[in-house]
Parts: C-alpha cells; sequence; structure tokens
C-alpha cells in the first residue's frame, strides 16, 4: 500500500470504550454514554488533541449513529401495539389503543407547545433553526426510559404503557419529521418530499417479503441450521437490512438515522419469541463497538471555546432548562386520567430525559448548518444535564420503596384453595388481597384475615386494585372455568402480566393459552406430581419441604452489573439452583453458558439465608 494508514486514533478511542466502564464502576448515578462523551472531550479537541476526526473515524461513527437508531426501532413491541387473536384480544387492542390514543395526543400537544419554543429560544440568542430546536425539545430518550420503567415493573400497567407510547412516538415521529424537515429545507416543498414515502414503501415490502419467506418451512428449517457459532445467520441478515436501509435512505437523500430506524422496526416485526438470542446479539455488536464510538466522537468533536465566544449560549442553558420542562410538564397533565399526580409529575420528568436521538440531532444540525457551534455544545450539555437529572428527579417523586410497599398478589375466588395459597404467600412476606364476586364471602375472607373487595363489576375492581398499587400476580381460583376465563381476560386487558388460571376441565386449556393465561389443573398434574415423588424423591421433598431453611424463590434482576454475566461465573451464594429464566413471556432452560439481562424473572432453589443475599444483589438498582 502506498499509503500508510495510521489506526492509533482508533487504538485510543477503543481504549477508552474499554477503560470508561470500569473507571465509572462506583459512579453508578453518572450514565456510561455521559462517561464517553466526556472522555472524548478529554482527547478531542477542547481537551488535550490526541484526536482529530477522520475518515476512518468518522465511518465507524456514523456506523455507531445508525446502529443506535436501528437498536431503537428493535424497542418497540408490536406485540403491545396489535395484540393477537385469542380471548379477549378486542379488548386487549381497546386498551392498548387507549393508551396509544393518549400518547398520541399528548405527544401532539408537546410538539406544538415546542415550536414557539423553539422560536423563543433563537430570538433570545440561542443561534440555531427554531424547528431543529422544536424537534429536540420534543424528544425523549427511549433508551434512558425503557429500561427505567422495566426496573419498576411498570411496562404493564396503564401508566407505564402510556410512558412508553409517548417516548416511542416522540422517538419516531421525530425522525420522520426530521427527514421530511431537511429535504424541505434544501428543496423546498417539491416531489422529492416523496423519497419519504419511497422509504416506508421499501420498508413493507420487506416486511411482507420476509414474512411470505418464514412462512416456508424448508427456509425456517435451513435459517436454523445455520444459526450457529461459526455462521450467525441470522445476525448478518440483520445487518444486511440495517445497511441496505442505510444505503437507501442516503440513495434517496435522506438522513441515515430513519433508514436505521425503520430497519430495526422491521427485525422487531419479523423476530419471534425464540429470537431473544438474536436482539441480545445486535446489542453486544452495538453497544461493545460502534455506538461507544459515536459517543466518544460526539465529545472529541465538541468545541468548548464556542461557549466563551458566544457566552450567551452558556447563559441560556438555564433557558433552555425551563423550557423544556413546561413543553413536556403541561401536556403530560393529561396523565393524570391514567395515574395518580405523584405519578404524572414522575412521569413528566422522565419524559424531558434527552440524550441518544438529541444528540444525533445537534451533530447532524451542525453538520447541515442549522446549529452554531455554540448552541451545538449548549444543546449537548443540556442532554447530558437531563439524564443525569431527570431519573433523579423521577425516582425523588416516585421512590421505588413506596411502589414496594404497594406491591400485592390478588386472588379471585373464596375457594378453600385460594385461603391455602394466601396463607402460604403470607408466610412469605407477602401482601395478598381476595377480590369476590359473592357479597356474603366477603365476611368469610375477612375471618381468615385477609384483605377483601366485592367485586360487583370485575373489570372496575381491577382497574381500582392496579390504581392502588402494582399487581405482582392475578390468580384466578374460583370453582366455575367461565367466569375464570372472563376473569382472566379482563386482567390481561388491565395490563396484569402473570396471571394464574384454575382449569377444572382440560379441554379449556387451548382458550387460557391463546390468552397467554399460566393454567392450573389439578386432573392433569396429579399424575405428574406422583411422577415426580417416583423418579425425585429429593427434589420433590426439597420443593414441597416446610422447613424454613430451605426455599424456592422468583427474583425479579434490576443490578444492571449482573447484566451479560453467564451463570457459570455469576458467583451465586452457596449452592443455590437456577431452575428456570422467565425472560419475554418465555421460559429458559438454564445452563452455564446462560447470560442474565436486566428484567430476567429467576427462580432458584436453595437455603433461605443464601437466597436472600442473592435477591439483594439481583434485584438491586442504581435508585436503591
Amino acid at each position: 500500500m502506498s499509503e500508510h494508514i495510521n489506526f492509533a486514533p482508533l487504538l485510543l478511542v477503543l481504549l477508552l470504550t474499554f477503560t470508561v466502564p470500569l473507571a465509572l464502576g462506583r459512579l453508578r448515578w453518572l450514565p456510561v454514554v455521559v462517561g464517553e462523551i466526556l472522555a472524548g472531550i478529554i482527547i478531542g479537541r477542547s481537551g488535550l488533541n490526541l484526536v482529530q476526526s477522520n475518515e476512518m473515524l468518522e465511518i465507524f461513527s456514523n456506523i455507531g449513529l445508525a446502529f443506535l437508531m436501528f437498536l431503537a426501532g428493535l424497542e418497540i413491541d408490536f406485540s403491545r401495539l396489535f395484540p393477537q387473536g385469542g380471548p379477549g384480544a378486542g379488548d386487549q387492542k381497546s386498551e392498548g389503543r387507549s393508551a396509544l390514543r393518549l400518547a398520541g395526543v399528548v405527544y401532539l400537544l408537546t410538539l406544538i407547545l415546542a415550536v414557539p419554543g423553539g422560536y423563543l429560544l433563537n430570538q433570545m440568542g440561542l443561534e440555531g433553526n427554531p424547528w431543529l430546536l422544536a424537534f429536540i425539545l420534543s424528544a425523549t430518550s427511549l433508551g434512558v426510559l425503557l429500561p427505567v420503567l422495566k426496573q419498576r415493573d411498570m411496562m404493564h400497567t396503564m401508566g407505564g404503557q402510556v410512558l412508553f407510547y409517548t417516548a416511542l412516538l416522540a422517538d419516531f415521529v421525530t425522525v420522520v419529521l426530521l427527514a421530511g424537515f431537511i429535504i424541505s429545507l434544501n428543496r423546498g416543498l417539491d416531489l422529492e418530499i416523496l423519497s419519504i414515502g419511497l422509504l416506508f414503501l421499501a420498508f413493507f415490502f420487506v416486511y411482507r417479503a420476509g414474512v411470505s419467506i418464514f412462512r416456508l418451512s424448508e427456509i425456517r428449517r435451513r435459517i436454523s441450521e445455520l444459526s450457529q457459532v461459526t455462521v450467525q445467520i441470522k445476525v448478518r441478515g440483520a445487518l444486511a437490512i440495517l445497511m441496505t436501509f442505510v444505503v437507501l435512505a442516503t440513495m434517496l437523500g435522506l438522513e441515515l438515522i430513519l433508514g436505521a430506524f425503520l430497519a430495526g422496526m422491521i427485525i422487531s416485526l419479523l423476530r419471534s419469541p425464540s429470537d431473544s438470542d438474536l436482539i441480545s446479539k445486535l446489542e453486544a455488536f452495538g453497544y461493545g463497538f460502534f455506538i461507544p464510538v459515536f459517543f466518544i466522537m460526539v465529545g472529541v468533536n465538541l468545541d468548548l471555546q464556542a461557549l466563551f465566544t458566544s457566552p450567551q449560549s452558556l447563559l441560556l442553558l438555564p433557558v433552555l432548562f425551563l423550557v423544556s420542562l413546561l413543553v413536556k410538564t403541561l401536556p403530560a397533565l393529561l396523565f393524570r386520567r391514567v395515574m395518580s399526580w405523584r405519578e404524572t409529575f414522575a412521569g413528566a420528568a422522565l419524559l424531558n430525559t434527552h440524550l441518544s436521538l438529541e444528540i444525533a440531532v445537534a451533530v447532524i444540525g451542525i453538520r447541515l448548518g442549522l446549529l452554531s457551534p455554540a448552541a451545538n455544545v449548549a444543546i449537548i450539555l443540556f442532554a447530558t444535564i437531563t439524564v443525569l437529572i431527570m431519573p433523579v428527579l423521577f425516582n425523588t417523586l416516585l421512590p421505588i420503596s413506596k411502589l414496594k410497599e404497594k406491591s400485592y398478589y390478588v386472588i379471585y375466588g373464596a375457594e378453600d384453595i385460594g385461603i391455602q395459597v394466601a396463607r402460604w404467600l403470607q408466610q412469605q412476606g407477602e401482601r395478598v388481597r381476595f377480590l369476590v364476586p359473592e357479597l356474603d364471602q366477603v365476611s368469610y375472607v375477612q375471618k381468615a384475615g385477609f384483605e377483601v373487595a366485592h367485586a360487583v363489576s370485575i373489570d372496575e375492581s381491577l382497574r381500582k386494585a392496579a390504581q392502588d398499587g402494582i399487581i405482582l400476580s392475578l390468580l384466578v381460583l374460583s370453582s366455575d372455568d367461565t367466569h375464570n376465563l372472563l376473569v382472566s381476560s379482563a386482567g390481561k386487558r388491565h395490563g396484569i402480566d402473570h396471571i394464574v388460571g384454575m382449569v377444572n376441565d382440560p379441554a379449556r386449556l387451548p382458550n387460557y393459552r391463546a390468552l397467554g393465561v399460566m393454567s392450573f389443573t389439578p386432573t392433569l398434574y396429579r399424575p405428574t406430581l406422583l411422577g415426580m415423588m417416583a423418579r425425585s424423591p429429593d427434589l420433590f421433598t426439597l420443593l414441597t419441604s416446610t422447613a424454613d431453611s430451605q426455599d424456592v424463590r422468583e427474583v425479579r434482576v434490576r443490578n444492571p452489573f449482573a447484566q451479560g454475566i453467564p451463570l457459570k461465573t455469576l458467583g451465586l451464594p452457596g449452592n443455590l439452583l437456577v431452575l428456570s429464566i422467565g425472560r419475554n413471556g418465555d421460559l429458559l432452560i438454564p445452563h452455564g453458558n446462560t447470560r442474565l439481562e436486566t428484567g430476567d424473572r429467576v427462580t432458584l432453589i436453595g437455603n433461605v439465608e443464601n437466597l436472600n443475599e442473592a435477591e439483594a444483589w439481583l434485584g438491586s438498582s442504581p435508585a436503591d
């Protein structure tokens, strides 16, 4: 090669992607993304000037930006927007669409307020296109909001769904509007604006083609065979779709972030429950290499000196912060329809978190000359401040301890089996509430020592129960199978994820499975339990033992330091055994190389003292 390629800058950036998370290990309140931007500032033009942007780094940075938006598109769970058929599916769709409608109204009002907000900031001296400033004000960091909602077990509540949909619209609509705005700015409102439609046409074509291809059993079998360590055909296919839409977007004169976002949506639509491993690999690919390079290069290219040449931009930071609060909080008052006042203001604070998309818009803005260098720095500083402050404000307004105090199990029916289950849960330190259909059953349950409510209308009773606290599980244990199915369907409509239904007639099991309800059929499980006693007496004794020293417990993984760690290196205390891992509605049988993810439900068996220690570590979060 006649020209020597200097890999030293890339090496330094990659070393920082490795060392920054280690350095921030004890600073749990500081997001790694912020640390990467700060590291880029130190080595970049505003710091030691060890790294200057070159063609190689720009390529990796642009791929990182594309990957960031690709993974944002992957976050969209279409099963929530469009539930599958089955008993109660129509009601589930109605519930989901109600949440989506409320989120749509809130986002529309936010966008309407953001436009005068952008003009106000521009008039006050923040040198940038008012419409671009409006996009930044109306956007929300879905990447920050979603983990917070998952950690709080709020994704299955009506309030959590509304917050998620609002952030989703803020991401998706902002990307589409930005693409249309840039085209109209460069070329005017001519037929070129239809190029966005061509990209969406390609989106629907690829999606329909993918659905048709994956229906072929031979194709599915071949892909399954090639989804091995040395081939990883699914990963290759996902990356091919990503780059196809990035190239198509750039050919049509659109920003690559729109193409990448649509590519992520396609993978989200085509993936099956068995593809959780694919998502983990794509996240490892993006967050392990390209995305950190993008954020470090954002810091490298930041011109902090521009703030001193234009100090007014720095002085406008508090004004920018205040305008953003107003733009987000005023429309969010509509959340009061499904949340308490405390939850409403906490949700408004969380929606005011700005990071990935906003930084991407700022980077595009300065590249196109729509933002001054000083305004670009001010916006990135503003986004960084919101990431540091808003989750803390959310935790302050809605402490985890209060949510835990309000968590409980709901049992429908006053049969003896329900009382026995309630006593067992109570012995484990859990709070239990009964819902009973007959008025004369209320006193019976009260005499047994439990909270009880008369369920005149099951929908109204479940709605009130969900407002009073977080329903960890709904156990439908009446003796009427038809009534149990109706109650289970109502539970799904109200966003209760974990429902156990008593099924006396095995012929009704398909109805419960279609609804996604865990069913218990005594006539079927009786021979299974007897077989367990015959084949595995020790395990059965351990599972059914009433001794205080042993227990079986399900733990929700909230600790970010457990993310991605194989079970064989996890170092659980004592001789605990991991029985199963619940993830995204699937039940995984674990092995030594199985890696934990935040939000997993891990079922452990072993000594109570060791279980308490494991639960304290796995269940802890930065907000605790």
